[in-house]
């Protein structure tokens, strides 16, 4: 019973930082931000850099000694994902000068993945100030999910910094939108009192804004347009100076320190709880709040196959996918990765059963895991009426036919060309600007 109640005790800890928000920086041990941050004024462009690329491979080095992976898969993308994550570093430092306006971004994509991004998601950001009222107007599209959301996600590497935090959200059944899907939204720290439209409360903590589009009809589900105006006065520009450049520097390394190793707890702890099994529970903290989520990990040899089993939930929309232990997508579009509510075939009992093996089997709804034998299992059920637990068996390859129903759909080589053109196409459309 002591053992038992140990094991409930980490699961209900680890489930509350995942899904309730992120860990913080503080569980990171060894690894430790550069010295002496603030570059002197005296210092010269020349030695700015240098101490720059100084800063990087120091934070590099220590961040791959610190992420231990087992294959050579993962090591490889664990360099493309140090690589990814400077980028997004470098984008999101600079967007928070003085002065730049507060423009929408594509944010988590095919080329900058982080957090486990949607198969079915496009992200875009801005950044804000939570002292500050915006506009938000535009076309809402024809995404299944609509969803605009305030959160912060700055800080300092000193063990203290909570990495992020969502706020307040509207989603698109919430929206006041005209006949030809227009809206308009105020987001400010207070509503007016002569103001009946949209509005979102902004929280003083707030540094962006988040417009979450899930499609569930990949074929014929389009983006909207939109944009965001500051309405209240904001400092302009000034020119720049060797210590705002340093500052820009220095911050882009505190940003990359905060960004790699932010799900590593996560991945450990649910690679050790959860092999293949999937648990799931209500969204909290750093989601939305009408989703269920679930999360797992799958552990699959060249002779195995993992079968995972469920009822369909009642919910706006539901998704199952496959992730690295990087905690960035498998990749979606070129590979069956991912499926949806429409895009998963039910069994003729009514059931959906979805595969995860190295080879092919031959039958709907094969999540491929592109060459991996482990990483995440991940399950979204959008504003969902009911919790839906699947459930997953591991079993020899050559067996699996025999735990699907004796009709189940076949899919051949020419299925799997067709398929992955419809995804590359809906990606072009949703991704391109």
């Amino acid at each position: 019973m002591k053992k038992a109640a140990v094991v409930i005790g980490c699961l209900i800890m680890l489930l509350a930082a995942f899904f309730g928000g992120r860990f913080s920086v503080s569980t990171l041990g060894e690894i430790e931000a550069p010295k002496n941050v603030t570059t002197s004024t005296s210092a010269t462009p020349t030695k700015m850099w240098e101490k720059f690329g100084t800063d990087l491979q120091v934070a590099g080095v220590s961040m791959i000694r610190e992420l231990p992976v087992d294959y050579p898969i993962d090591q490889a993308e664990g360099v493309r994902f140090m690589l990814r994550q400077l980028r997004s570093s470098i984008d999101m430092v600079l967007a928070r000068e003085q002065g730049m306006p507060s423009v929408f971004r594509l944010g988590t994509n095919t080329s900058a993945k982080w957090g486990l991004d949607g198969a079915d998601g496009k992200y875009t950001n801005a950044a804000i100030t939570g002292q500050g009222t915006y506009r938000l107007h535009g076309n809402i599209g024809s995404a299944r999910l609509f969803a605009v959301q305030s959160a912060t996600q700055t800080g300092e590497f000193d063990g203290s910094y909570d990495q992020y935090e969502s706020f307040k959200e509207l989603t698109g059944d919430q929206l006041q939108i005209d006949a030809e899907g227009n809206f308009e939204v105020l987001i400010s720290g207070y509503k007016p009192d002569n103001w009946s439209g949209n509005w979102l409360e902004l929280d003083p903590k707030a540094t962006e804004l988040l417009v979450r589009e899930y499609f569930r009809e990949w074929e014929s589900e389009v983006p909207g347009t939109y944009y965001l105006e500051r309405l209240d006065d904001s400092a302009p520009s000034e020119p720049l100076d060797l210590l705002q450049a340093a500052d820009l520097l220095d911050s882009t390394i505190n940003e990359f320190y905060i960004r790699v190793p932010e799900w590593r707890n996560e991945a450990d702890q649910i690679r050790k709880l959860f092999t293949n099994k999937i648990f799931v529970q209500k969204g909290a903290r750093g989601t939305l709040a009408a989703n269920f989520y679930g999360a797992g990990w799958f552990k699959v040899a060249d002779n195995e196959a993992l079968i995972i089993e469920m009822d369909a939930p009642d919910a706006l929309l539901w998704s199952i996918q496959l992730g690295t232990i990087w905690w960035e997508s498998i990749d979606y579009l070129n590979h069956t990765a991912s499926y949806n509510d429409s895009q998963a075939v039910a069994s003729s009992d009514g059931k959906y059963r979805f595969v995860i093996s190295q080879k092919d089997p031959g039958v709907v709804n094969w999540l491929n895991p592109v060459g991996h034998t482990e990483g995440m299992i991940f399950l979204r059920q959008q504003q969902s009426k009911n919790l839906v637990k699947p459930e997953a068996a591991l079993v020899p390859f050559e067996d699996l036919r025999s735990h699907f129903p004796a009709d189940v759909e076949k899919v051949g080589p020419e299925d799997r060309k067709r398929n992955r053109a419809y995804r590359l196409k809906h990606g072009v459309q949703r991704y391109s600007p």
